[in-house]
Order: structure tokens, then sequence, then C-alpha cells
């Protein structure tokens, strides 16, 4: 072959490959975050998407189950009293994002230890939601990501274990679940191998998924509603099950339920992946705290007076809408995560709040709403499950007081 013509071959050869290569790198990147064989999206579209991901996923708190606590947490306690009462402070330090590790955000892996009966337990570790292809989200397609939000069915058939709001995520529009997606595919990926569950049932995924397409929009009940239904925990965290078994919605806490609308405090979980303890916040000894009776601001509630600008403050900078007896401003406890409800919008929080208000006083307090144990994670134990804690109990909580 004249070495002319060879050269005008490998010429050719050589430009079909680069075409052909840009070609394939042009749609990989016009269709990032979208399933094989869609419609490419925009630069900017996709950038939209990101970012209503982002605020979607920060409002409803994914930080603080998928985010493992920093490397520091991680070591054995000091052994000198100087250090652990540093320790201390920084563990009641009501801002959230400085137990979270910046280098594994959204890597999962926090474990979450369940009652379920006296001898009946399980421990369930947060999922790594980041793109990694191998510990990760880095093998799914959007929509696969997409059917297990709002489903809780994984690609290979199997179901999560449905934590509240994860259970409520059946109720997401399917644009907001595309934006979630769409974000969760844009993180960084971390490699972060997640340990297996242990559960003494089978779990199935969810029924009733919502067809709604879009959410609504506005300051508005409808946009209220939506948020509490399928995103922001307020009901989650401020309602109790009756001895009917009916859930009492932001009536707060109660005895009655060991379950929702109390919190279990101590100074393990999940600070300390290692450690096992009663409590699933960080706290200086043991103490259980009730929720709040949210009812209270609504229709014949003894805080209706309250305007919605002092709620919303409440929900976006944690500071409670009754002043301490010498009338200064008083903190929330540190359950309520603020942080993340900081940059909530306008219209969101104040729709909320404009919601709360309209509902109907229920008459339920508990009083105290937080009652400290001290070192004694037995009585805690007892108030928070109304009964005696089991060889089982002393098992999974470990605590050596037993």
């Amino acid at each position: 072959m004249p070495m002319r013509k060879k050269n005008m071959i490998q010429l050719v050869v050589t430009i079909c490959f680069l075409v052909c290569g840009f070609f394939l790198f042009s749609s990989s990147a016009s269709s990032f975050g979208h399933d094989s064989g869609a419609q490419p999206r925009t630069e900017a579209e996709t950038m939209r998407l990101v970012a209503h991901g982002r605020y979607l996923a920060t409002i409803g708190v994914c930080d603080a189950c998928h985010t493992p606590p920093g490397v520091s947490l991680m070591k054995p306690p000091a052994s000198d009293k100087a250090a652990n009462q540093r320790e201390r402070i920084f563990r009641t330090d009501p801002d959230w994002f400085r137990y979270l590790d910046p280098g594994k955000r959204m890597a999962g892996g926090v474990p979450f230890i369940l009652r379920f009966a006296p001898n009946s337990s399980g421990i369930v570790y947060t999922k790594n939601l980041t793109p990694d292809p191998t510990t990760g989200l880095g093998n799914w397609t959007e929509g696969e990501i997409v059917d297990v939000l709002r489903t809780g069915r994984r690609k290979d058939g199997t179901a999560l274990f449905l934590f509240p709001p994860h259970s409520f995520f059946k109720n997401l529009a399917e644009e907001d679940a595309r934006a979630l997606a769409v974000y969760l595919r844009s993180l960084p990926p971390v490699h972060h191998q997640i340990l297996v569950r242990s559960l003494p049932f089978p779990v199935s995924p969810v029924a009733g998924v919502s067809s709604l397409s879009k959410a609504p929009e506005g300051r508005t009940t409808e946009r209220a509603e939506y948020l509490l239904k399928g995103l922001v925990g307020c009901t989650e965290c401020h309602s109790y099950r009756g001895k009917d078994g009916k859930l009492v919605e932001f009536a707060g806490g109660d005895p009655s339920d060991p379950f929702n609308g109390t919190f279990r405090l101590g100074p393990d979980l999940p600070l300390r992946q290692p450690e096992k303890g009663l409590a699933a916040f960080p706290y200086p000894g043991y103490a259980v705290l009730y929720a709040g009776n949210l009812t209270r601001f609504g229709l014949g509630g003894d805080l209706n007076y309250v305007p919605s600008e002092i709620i919303v403050r409440a929900v976006r900078q944690g500071i409670s809408v009754e002043p301490d007896p010498y009338g200064r401003a008083r903190s929330l406890a540190h359950i309520m995560m603020w942080q993340f409800y900081a940059g909530m919008t306008d219209d969101d929080a104040f729709a909320l709040a404009e919601y709360i208000k309209s509902l109907r006083y229920i008459p339920h307090q508990v009083e105290p709403r937080l009652i400290y144990f001290g070192s004694d994670w037995k009585e805690a134990f007892e108030q928070a499950f109304g009964e005696k804690p089991s060889e089982n109990d002393r098992k999974i909580f470990g605590k050596p007081n037993f």
C-alpha cells in the first residue's frame, strides 16, 4: 500500500474515533443523572435539579442519618477529666453539622439499634448514598434511585427497612424524587463499605406510592401538607400512638408510646459506632425527652397568640417561642435540627407555621418534658419503655451498671 494512501486511511480512522468519542462524551455529559435512552438534559436543567435536590435533601435532614460522625468522635473516651469535660461540651453543642465527617458526606454506616420487644431487637446501618460504584449508588440509574426512594424497593427486589422520614417518601412528587436522585448522583463518590443489617423479621416495600408529578408550590396549605407528608418530619417527632394504636398527630410525645415522640438521650449513639448505648442522640448522661404539643399553637390552644414569624424563627434558628423566667431567649433542645431548616425558604417555612396555627388544639401535656437520670441508664430505660430492661436489653445497650 502506498505510504500516502496508508497515512490517509490512518487519518480517517483517527477522525472517526475522535468524532465517536466526542459524541459519546457529549451524550454522557448532557444526560448526567438521567436514564439511558431518555431525552438528554441541558446543563442548566441539570444544575437546576441538583440545586433543588440539595434543598430537599437538606430540609429532609438526610445528612443527619447518612453522614457518619467525625473520626475524632469515634476514639475511646479520654481518661483525664479535663478532656472528658471538653468532649461533653462538644457533644452538647447544638450545631449538628459539627458532629458530621465532611469527608464522608452521605456515605452512610450510622448504626441504629432497634428494640421491638424485650427479647426482640435488631440493628440497621444507613446506606451509602454517594455514587461510589461498589459501596454506593454508582451503578444505579436515576430511575432506580427514584424507585427506591419512593417505594423502598431496591433494584434487586429486596426492601429497605423504612425509618421515618424515609417512609414518607412514597408521598413525594415524581419531580422532587427525580431532583433528589440527580443531586445524589452529583455528590463526590466515597468508598465506604456498609455493614449488613440484622432484623428478626422480613421487610416489604411500601404500597400506595403517590401519582403526583409536581409538588404544590407557594405559601399554601397544600404546600404545607405536602411537606409534612413527604419530607419534613414534624408529624414523626411531635405525635404519639394512643392505646388504640392510632397516631395522635402534632400532640407531642407521651409515656404510653416509647417510639413516637419520645427521645432516649444518652452519651453514645451515633457518635461512636463501635459502642452501644441507649441513645440515638448525644447527651451528657441519660435523659428522656418528650416532644412538645404543636397543637397549642392552633385554634383554641394557649399559644395561639404566637405569630407565625416567631414559629418560623423557632424552626429556622432553634429559638424557643417562650422565653425563660427572666425574659431571655431560650434555645430549643438540640433534637430540633434547626440547622437543616435554617435555609428553608420563606414560602415553605411560613406555610408550615401557618398550617400549625390552623390545627385544632388537642389537650395533652406531659410534664416534665425533659427528665434527667444522670448516669443511671436503667432508670432512663424504664421511663422510656415502661418496663424493666431484659437480659437482651442489657446485651444490646451494653451498659456496665446494669
